[in-house]
C-alpha cells in the first residue's frame, strides 16, 4: 500500500487503496458452514456472488471445510503470509487479539465488521483505540467497525455480509456512481434505487472509521476511472481538513459530490453519536463548508437517488428554463406553481417552436408553456412525437418536464415510448415525473431506457435546481495575498482579552476603534468625555465581563458631564448586583460615540471539524433576533467573502437608497480580511475573536470596531 499528498493540501495524505479495492487474496476469519449467519453469507458473497478468481481463505476454530475449502482453525494455521484483505466477523471481545494475529501475518486492510465498540461508550472506545494502536504498529489499515462491508459492480466483489448482494446491479442499467456512507441501512436503501433506474456501481459503508474514513473512500472515487458521480451520506465528520481535501478532489476530477449530512439537529446529533460515535458538528457549518468547496448538500433519500439520477443521464448543465409538457391541463398549472415557486424560470417559446406544434395539434390545444396537448394525446401518441421534437429543438429551453399523471396502461405505454424516441436523440434534458400511485409498463420503461423518473413536482424541482445551482458555482479560490501593512510578527496576548486590549490588537492590523480612554472614577470618566467630546459611550472594563451588555454594562449616547458621571456609577452598580467581584472591576472605556453607520457583526470561530469559520452580518445588540448572519470557511479569498456576504439581507442596506449615501463595503471586506488575518496570527489557543458591532460608515470613511472580544 503506498499514499499519496491531496494537491489541495499537502498536508493531507491518502491511502491508494489498491490492495483493498482490487485484492488478489481474501481471508474470512469468522467464515461458517451454518446456512443464514453471516459468516456463511459473507463466504457466498465472496465464493458465488463475485467475479474474484483471486485466492480465498477461511477461518474457523471448528476446523472442517466449505465448499471445497479449508477451514483453518485460527489465522495463524494460514499457510501464507502478506494476504490483502481480512474480513473480521468476530465478537467484539475478541477483535483486539484477531488483529494481532492479522498482523503478524502481514495482511494489509482489515474489514472489521462487528458491532459494540465506540458506539457504545467508554468501554469500546478503549478497545478501539486499542485496535488501532496493533494495526498501526504493523502497518496494517483498518476499515470499519461496525460497517457493513464493500461492495463493488465493475468488476463484481462482495467483501460484505449482506444477503442482498446477490441482487445488487442486476437490474437497471449500471450507472458510473460511487456510494459511501457511514450505516449501512441508508446505504443499501440507496443501493436498491436500481429498482427506479439509479444503479450505484460502488458503495463503501465505513461505519465507526476508526482509521480509513469517508474522505479516503471519497478520494479513492474522485481518482477512479469507472466513476462519474459521488454520494455520500455523512453522520459526522472526523477529520473537516481530510473531507475538505476529498471535496477538492473530486471537483477537481469534475466529479460532482453530492452529499447527504444526517444530525442536522439537536435530536440527530445524539442519534448520530449512538449509531457511529459520530460527531455530527454544527449543521450551519456544515451548510457553509459544502458550499464553499462545490458539495451538493440534498435533504433526503430521495433527493440523492433524484440528483444523482438527473446528473447521470444529463451531466453538469443550468437546467433553470423549463418547459412544462403535458396531457393534463391542471398539471401543467400545478407545475408551473412549482417552477416558480423554485426559483426557477418557465422557458420562453420561439414563435417557430410554436408554429411547428400547431401544424399538429388540434385548434383547442395550449400551445404556450405550459403546453397542453390535452386527451388527445392519450389517444394519439404519434401526436406526441410530433409536437415533443420541436421543443427540444428549441434554444430557449433548457429542460422539458413531463407530469405524467395517470396511468392508462397500453396508452400511456406508447405515449411514453414516443417521447422516449424524440428525448433520446434531443440534446436536452427530459424529466419525466410518474404521479401515479399505480406503477406498470410504462413506468418500467422509463427505468429500462435509462431515463429515471422522478415522483414528484416539488422533488423534480429541488433536483433541477440542485444541478442548475451547481453548474453555475464560481471558479475555485485561488490564494491571495494578505492585505498590505500586517505585523511581521505574531502577537503576545493573555487569553480572554477585554475590550480595550482586543481594540489593541486589531488596531496592529489595520481595523480602528474610535477615540477612547479607560477611567478608574466617576471624574476620570466626566474629563476624558469632555477631551474625546460628546456624546459618548460608557462600558464597564471587568475581568471576566466579555459581554457587557447582558449586565448594564453599557451606556450610550451621553451628553455632558453628569450624565457621564451618573452612568458610571449606574454601571458599576449594575455590575455588582450581577455578582462581579469588586477586584475584578477595572472602571469604564468611555468612548466616542458613532452615530451613523450600519451595524456588521464579524466574527471567526475554531470549529471542532472544520477549524477557522467566519461569521458576518447584521450587528448590533439584536443580533441574536435578526439572525442575519453567514459563514465562511477560511482561509478565504476576497471573492469568497463578498459572496458570502450578498446572502445576508443587510448587506442591502450598504448599497445607497432613497437618497441616503452608500456605504464603505470595500472597507468592511478589507476589515474581514485583517480580522480573519489576526485570529489566524494569534494561534490555535484562540477559540473565537468577535467584532460587534463593526460599523460601516458612508463610502470612503471606512469602519469603526465598537466592541471586540477575544476568548
Amino acid at each position: 500500500m503506498s499514499t499519496s499528498a491531496s494537491s489541495f493540501d499537502p498536508n493531507v495524505r491518502f491511502d491508494d487503496l489498491v490492495a483493498l479495492t482490487r485484492p488478489r487474496s481474501v481471508m474470512i476469519v469468522g467464515a461458517s458452514s451454518t446456512p443464514g449467519t453471516l459468516g456463511h453469507t459473507t463466504v457466498v458473497n465472496v465464493l458465488q456472488h463475485s467475479d474474484f478468481d483471486g485466492e480465498v481463505y477461511l477461518v474457523n476454530p471448528k476446523g472442517g471445510e466449505l465448499f471445497g475449502k479449508a477451514l483453518h482453525p485460527s489465522v495463524a494455521d494460514l499457510p501464507v503470509q502478506g494476504i490483502d484483505v481480512a474480513l473480521l466477523l468476530v465478537p467484539a471481545e475478541a477483535a483486539v487479539d484477531t488483529l494481532r494475529a492479522c498482523a503478524r501475518q502481514g495482511v494489509r486492510y482489515v474489514i472489521v465488521f462487528t458491532g459494540g465498540f465506540a458506539e457504545l461508550g467508554d468501554a469500546g472506545r478503549t478497545v478501539e483505540a486499542d485496535m488501532l494502536a496493533v494495526a498501526r504498529s504493523a502497518g496494517m489499515r483498518l476499515y470499519g467497525p461496525n460497517c457493513a462491508g464493500m461492495t463493488m459492480l465493475a468488476p463484481r466483489l462482495g467483501l460484505t455480509f449482506s444477503t442482498e448482494f446477490r441482487n445488487d446491479g442486476r437490474t437497471g442499467k449500471l450507472s458510473r456512481i460511487g456510494l459511501v456512507t457511514q450505516g449501512g441501512g441508508l446505504g443499501r436503501s440507496l443501493m436498491q434505487g436500481n429498482e427506479r433506474g439509479v444503479c450505484f456501481s460502488r458503495w463503501f459503508s465505513t461505519g465507526n472509521e476508526l482509521d480509513l474514513d469517508s474522505a479516503d473512500f471519497i478520494n479513492w472515487l474522485a481518482h477512479d476511472p469507472g466513476t462519474d458521480l459521488i454520494c455520500t451520506v455523512l453522520e459526522g465528520i472526523g477529520s473537516g481538513t481530510r473531507f475538505i481535501a476529498a471535496a477538492a478532489a473530486a471537483r477537481q476530477a469534475g466529479k460532482p459530490l453530492i452529499a447527504l449530512k444526517i444530525g442536522r439537529s439537536e435530536f440527530g446529533k445524539k442519534a448520530a453519536q449512538s449509531h457511529t460515535a459520530s460527531l455530527a458538528g454544527e449543521d450551519a457549518v456544515n451548510d457553509a463548508v459544502f458550499s464553499q468547496y462545490g458539495v451538493i448538500r440534498v435533504e433526503d433519500l430521495d433527493e440523492m437517488l433524484d440528483v444523482a439520477g438527473l446528473i447521470s443521464r444529463v451531466g453538469v448543465r443550468s437546467l433553470r428554463r423549463i418547459c412544462v409538457y403535458s396531457s393534463s391541463g391542471g398539471a401543467g398549472v400545478l407545475s408551473a406553481d412549482k417552477v416558480g415557486e423554485a426559483g426557477l424560470a418557465m422557458a420562453h417559446l420561439a414563435d417557430e417552436t410554436v408554429a411547428e406544434m400547431a401544424r399538429h395539434a388540434p385548434a383547442y390545444a395550449a400551445l404556450t408553456n405550459p403546453v397542453d396537448l390535452t386527451t388527445k394525446a392519450l389517444v394519439d401518441p404519434e401526436l406526441a412525437r410530433r409536437c415533443l421534437a420541436p421543443l427540444f429543438a428549441d434554444p430557449g429551453v433548457d429542460a422539458v418536464l413531463y407530469p405524467i399523471t395517470s396511468n392508462y396502461s397500453a396508452s400511456t405505454e406508447g405515449l411514453v415510448r414516443n417521447m422516449l424516441d424524440v428525448a433520446k436523440g434531443g440534446g436536452k434534458a427530459f424529466v419525466p415525473v410518474w404521479m401515479s400511485s399505480r406503477r406498470g409498463p410504462a413506468h418500467d420503461l422509463l427505468i429500462q431506457e435509462g431515463f429515471a423518473p422522478v415522483y414528484s413536482l416539488r422533488n423534480a424541482m429541488h433536483a433541477l435546481r440542485r444541478v442548475s445551482a451547481y453548474a453555475a458555482l464560481p471558479a475555485e479560490d485561488t490564494p491571495e495575498a494578505p492585505p498590505e501593512g500586517l505585523p511581521r510578527a505574531a502577537p503576545a496576548v493573555a487569553l480572554p482579552c477585554n475590550e480595550a486590549q482586543a481594540k489593541a490588537l486589531l488596531a496592529q492590523f489595520g481595523v480602528r476603534a474610535p477615540a477612547e480612554a479607560q477611567a478608574g472614577t466617576a471624574q476620570e470618566a466626566a474629563a476624558a468625555a469632555r477631551q474625546i467630546g460628546f456624546p459618548v459611550a460608557l462600558k464597564l472594563v471587568a475581568g471576566g465581563v466579555l459581554h457587557k451588555s447582558d449586565i448594564g454594562g453599557v451606556q450610550l449616547r451621553l451628553r455632558n458631564e453628569d450624565e457621564v458621571r451618573e452612568a458610571f456609577e449606574r454601571i458599576l452598580a449594575n455590575a455588582t448586583r450581577h455578582g462581579v467581584p469588586a477586584h475584578a472591576i477595572r472602571g469604564v472605556l468611555v468612548s466616542e460615540m458613532v452615530v451613523d453607520g450600519v451595524e456588521m457583526l464579524v466574527g471567526v470561530h475554531r470549529d471542532a471539524v472544520f477549524g477557522p469559520v467566519l461569521s458576518v452580518g447584521a450587528g448590533g445588540v439584536w443580533v441574536e433576533v435578526d439572525a442575519d448572519v453567514v459563514r465562511c470557511h477560511l482561509p478565504a479569498s476576497r471573492a469568497r467573502i463578498e459572496e458570502a456576504l450578498d446572502k445576508t439581507r443587510i448587506s442591502r442596506r450598504l448599497a445607497g437608497h432613497r437618497g441616503l449615501a452608500p456605504r464603505d463595503r470595500a472597507a468592511l471586506v478589507d476589515a474581514v480580511r485583517r480580522i480573519a488575518a489576526l485570529f489566524s496570527a494569534l494561534g490555535d489557543g484562540v477559540q473565537s475573536l468577535e467584532v460587534n458591532p463593526l460599523v460601516v460608515l458612508d463610502a470612503g470613511l471606512g469602519v469603526v470596531a465598537l466592541d471586540a472580544v477575544i476568548e
